[in-house]
């Protein structure tokens, strides 16, 4: 009876350790990477999203009290968008105010949780300090993203970088190699550089998380390339002549289509073609798929070759964008506006978004670690929003914030 009773205690002490161990490295965790692990959302950085960037809300599960933030006062930088309604009834989306916001904790003495940098490259992870932007206020001269990264003495890191090395050409309408998009031998360079950095110089246990089609996102699906009249299919006007259902319209072509541009002139449009810079035609969609593919295969082969654990997010947002994906009875789609994942930019996920991707973080932690950390209540998301609207401004302003915001450094 001893013995069995003392197998019961061990038991039940090896079980708490197993189940209390993650505590301890969430206390050391530290996130590097872009806008995706910054929280941007609604076009912008603003406390009240960083809170629940993916990085904030594993921390908060995990029951770190202090996980250290770059917050940013509202209306945020540049200022969140927010969804409008005109006199006449139209919806349209635009920046809550003209003014910007500034930084809340810019002389915290430590190094921030949550690195990662707004439009930040594989390239800009290694070698970009100040860029007279996010980088200054993120990492205030005290050097890398990667360097900050080590000397941080991690415990636990998540690593989600390589989108913006491709993200450049999906919101310019241009592939141009070495300028919106990385070459591959340049971004496996980096990204071998950064995972043998952080693996040879410091404890941590590492999560390394791929990339999702840039060329899927709402930016890029929500504006069809034709007119229905009629169940019949009348297709916009690009710079090559008509579209096809293969081409893209970008979200940016708003404010051309409202002035009657891509619109044939049978339907009321002046039958001046679209710019090209707002249209991803077939031969550039096709160069975006393959190198997110390239992108991805290198990632997968380093997080092999360094025994990391990899999360295939890029399996879950191609399940969003054709089944959707069930929470509490809601289908979840990347449909823009109404899918419920993405946020008004139609580039980065909503607060439900950032939310389930914490939820696979930890499934993956759990799987590699053996941890027990539980899932996030997602739940808690789904009729909740984090902000407080205001203001107004023209709708075709909002689309060129974004975008400035977010055009890739190098």
């Amino acid at each position: 009876m001893r013995k069995i009773l003392a197998l019961l205690v061990l038991g039940l002490f090896v079980g708490f350790g197993l189940s209390q161990e993650y505590k301890e490295y969430f206390q050391g965790y530290y996130a590097l990477g872009d806008s995706l692990t910054a929280g941007y959302q609604d076009g912008g950085l603003v406390d009240y999203y960083q809170k629940v960037s993916f990085p904030a809300l594993l921390a908060k599960n995990a029951g770190v009290e202090n996980f250290a933030l770059p917050l940013i006062s509202p209306p945020g930088i540049p200022p969140v968008l927010q969804l409008f309604v005109s006199p006449k009834g139209q919806v349209y989306v635009a920046p809550i105010s003209s003014t910007y916001g500034v930084p809340e904790n810019l002389y915290y003495r430590g190094i921030y949780n949550n690195l990662g940098v707004p439009g930040a490259s594989s390239y800009d992870m290694l070698g970009t300090v100040s860029d007279g932007g996010f980088h200054n206020i993120i990492l205030r001269g005290m050097g890398t993203q990667l360097q900050l990264g080590i000397a941080a003495h991690p415990k636990l890191i998540t690593l989600w970088i390589g989108n913006n090395d491709v993200l450049g050409a999906v919101l310019h309408g241009k592939v141009i190699e070495g300028a919106t998009i990385t070459p591959v031998k340049e971004f496996q360079n980096n990204l071998t550089t950064i995972i043998g950095a952080l693996v040879n110089y410091t404890n941590a246990k590492i999560v390394v998380i791929n990339l999702p089609r840039a060329d899927l996102i709402p930016f890029t699906t929500y504006i069809k390339p034709y007119i229905e009249v009629q169940g019949q299919k009348v297709y916009l006007i690009g710079p090559k002549g008509p579209l096809t259902d293969e081409d893209r319209v970008l979200l940016t072509a708003q404010e051309y289509l409202s002035q009657g541009y891509g619109i044939p002139t049978q339907l009321g449009g002046n039958g001046q073609p679209l710019p090209d810079g707002v249209i991803l035609d077939a031969h550039e969609r096709a160069v975006i798929e393959a190198r997110i593919n390239k992108f991805n295969s290198i990632i997968s082969s380093l997080a092999s070759q360094f025994n990391l654990p990899l999360l295939d997010i890029n399996k879950l947002m191609q399940k969003a964008s054709t089944e959707g994906i069930m929470v509490g009875g809601v289908r979840l789609t990347s449909r823009y506006l109404t899918g419920g994942i993405f946020s008004l930019d139609g580039v980065h996920p909503s607060t439900l978004g950032y939310a389930l991707i914490a939820n696979e973080v930890i499934k993956v932690m759990n799987e590699n670690f053996n941890w027990d950390v539980p899932l996030i209540d997602i739940s808690q998301y789904l009729w909740s929003s984090p902000r407080t609207p205001s203001g107004s401004r023209a709708a075709s302003l909002a689309v060129k914030n974004m975008v400035r915001a977010l055009t890739v450094k190098k």
